[in-house]
């Protein structure tokens, strides 16, 4: 992911929560949401949920002027669209080779940190 945001962490977790809370109330039992549960399927733009940088800041913890400023950045890097109601990472953006090749080593990193975590004695609330 670094690669894809230029390096910048923060910038990182802020794409990666755009692109989680764009698609996050497709559930995997519904209908819609088994019909994009392959990884190359990709959900179309209109069924993807924006979300306002507003929204985003308080789901982050961070403040609202640093997410403005990384959002404009990944706008601007064309990772990220202005929607009506708020920010969007494209279908197109995430089909990227770059991008998919990304995602997946971020996914494993993640699976290998809790697998530690829990290893380690740390307890996740269901």
């Amino acid at each position: 992911m670094s690669r894809v945001v230029g390096g910048d962490i923060l910038r990182g977790v802020i794409f990666t929560a755009v692109v989680d809370a764009n698609v996050r109330h497709l559930r995997p039992s519904d209908v819609v949401s088994q019909a994009y549960s392959e990884a190359s399927d990709q959900v179309p733009d209109e069924l993807r949920k924006p979300i306002s940088v507003h929204a985003l800041a308080l789901e982050l913890d961070i403040p609202y002027e640093t997410t403005r400023r990384h959002i404009n950045a990944l706008i601007t890097d064309g990772l990220c669209v202005r929607a009506e109601t708020g920010i969007i990472v494209p279908a197109t953006v995430i089909g990227r080779d770059q991008m998919v090749t990304a995602l997946r080593r971020n996914y494993e990193n993640l699976r290998r940190l809790m697998t530690d975590l829990r290893e380690g004695g740390v307890e996740f609330a269901a």
